[in-house]
């Protein structure tokens, strides 16, 4: 998820970039339509993406009770939750609940990962920094697995010939909460041809994330060689 919402802010700086540049060729005056570059945060310590003992126990029995309640996206979408992204460049799609904070537990992340046969490959347990200061200890792991994601945005919207888009870019400037469409075209993330069809608002969150299936790089890795695109 990390190295994903990375993707995220270097592109939402790049169309900030770009759109700085039209506007000053048009109007020297006039400020870029959008320019919201933000460095990511990085973990305070990088521990081995392999689990330790107890770190394994954790993450096999989660992987036990997951893989039978929600094995498919069929059963995610019964339980509540909805595609969020695209398939991205680790092989998963990611599926949100819309939950948070006391609405999260071992056995009901907010957000499950599934490859592209739509079979369950993951999991993001996100917790608000605003009711969390700290790093979560709920879960048997290492403090520094936890890492913290700044307030970003999701989107997706229908083009006009019926093509559905979903996008991904960092929080618009003083908007902490879904952001609507007259917001998205202001900030020329959505064409003027396209309808939204939903938006939500990510608060900056302590993020922790494993995989759900086997993982020769290690549960806590970035990639999995047995899940591609």
């Amino acid at each position: 998820m990390m190295r994903r919402l990375m993707c995220i802010a270097l592109a939402s700086a790049l169309v900030g970039m770009i759109g700085g540049l039209c506007a000053m060729t048009a109007n020297a005056a006039s400020p870029p339509p959008m320019s919201h570059p933000m460095k990511m945060p990085a973990a305070k310590s990088t521990p081995a993406p392999t689990p330790a003992p107890g770190e394994a126990a954790f993450i096999a029995g989660v992987t036990k009770t997951l893989q039978a309640k929600y094995p498919t996206t069929a059963q995610a979408t019964a339980g509540g939750y909805s595609q969020m992204t695209r398939m991205e460049d680790d092989g998963t799609v990611i599926w949100f609940n819309g939950k948070w904070d006391n609405d999260v537990s071992k056995d009901a992340p907010n957000f499950l990962w599934y490859d592209k046969n739509g079979k369950l490959v993951g999991l993001d347990y996100q917790y608000t920094l605003s009711a969390n200061p700290k790093a979560p200890s709920v879960y048997p792991v290492k403090a520094s697995r936890w890492t913290t994601i700044p307030a970003h945005m999701h989107f997706a919207y229908k083009m006009s010939n019926g093509t559905v888009k979903r996008r991904g870019a960092m929080a618009l400037k003083g908007v902490t909460s879904d952001p609507t469409a007259a917001q998205l075209k202001a900030a020329k993330l959505l064409p003027a041809n396209a309808s939204l069809m939903w938006a939500h608002y990510h608060p900056k969150s302590w993020d922790l994330g494993f995989w759900l299936v086997p993982n020769p790089n290690g549960a806590f890795a970035d990639l999995n060689p047995n899940v591609k695109p």
